[in-house]
């Protein structure tokens, strides 16, 4: 059996509770738009304890967490499709758009990402930084939320939070940027909170977004405050 150093250079994630590819790509096939940071962040970073995974990667440069909710569609018009927000875990420690891209293409067989959004953990990405999937820029159904009649994936945007949140919880930055990003897209594209739903509970078949994913904490945030005021 080769040196723990050794076995570093193998990481296996997951995404959707399935395996995950031992490498991460260098660069995407689209780009990620990773949005600009404004001059009122609505989180700070948090200083949390680091999984083992994460303490042998480098460290991350230090960057604002929360960024301006820049989220509009840059190549399409908002679509009138949108009717559900759907929210996810990728089941692992670490992870990012690149990485899961790569899996949901070589794996999964898909020709792209397939969350409109993903939210990072501090490992791939800075804690509670928002990536933009070209899914989102197009305006193009999802591959997130398999159903029979696929209603989730044609109506539905999904977003996935790095973690895995059947034994940890989200990081405050996470939750933050994740409740920021709901209000603006439930104003925006007309959703309303009741229709803000976790993969398990609409599919049955997952424990996604895991048992430690404060559900009822993040609608009644949405709910409660003025989705207009929230990203202004």
């Amino acid at each position: 059996m080769k040196s723990l150093a050794s076995a570093g250079m193998i990481l296996v994630v997951v995404a959707g509770c399935a395996s995950q590819p031992k490498r991460q790509a260098g660069t995407a096939p689209y780009p990620i738009y990773h949005v600009a940071p404004t001059k009122h962040p609505v989180a700070r970073q948090t200083t949390r304890e680091p999984s083992p995974l994460a303490r042998r990667r480098a460290p991350l440069p230090r960057t604002p967490t929360v960024y301006a909710p820049n989220w509009y569609p840059k190549r399409s018009a908002l679509s009138r499709r949108w009717k559900h927000i759907v929210l996810h875990h990728s089941g692992t420690d670490t992870g990012g758009a690149v990485r899961f891209d790569k899996y949901h293409r070589e794996v999964k067989g898909w020709n792209e990402l397939g969350y409109h959004f993903v939210i990072g953990n501090g490992t791939d990405t800075p804690d509670g930084f928002v990536e933009v999937g070209p899914r989102w820029d197009k305006q193009k159904h999802g591959a997130h939320c398999k159903t029979r009649n696929n209603f989730y994936n044609d109506h539905g945007i999904g977003i996935c939070l790095v973690g895995d949140f059947t034994h940890t919880r989200p990081s405050s930055a996470q939750l933050a940027s994740l409740t920021k990003l709901v209000r603006f897209l439930t104003a925006t594209c007309g959703i309303s909170p009741r229709n803000i739903s976790r993969h398990g509970k609409i599919t049955g078949n997952t424990q996604c977004p895991g048992r430690n994913f404060p559900f009822a904490s993040v609608r009644r945030a949405v709910s409660t405050t003025n989705a207009a005021s929230a990203y202004r």
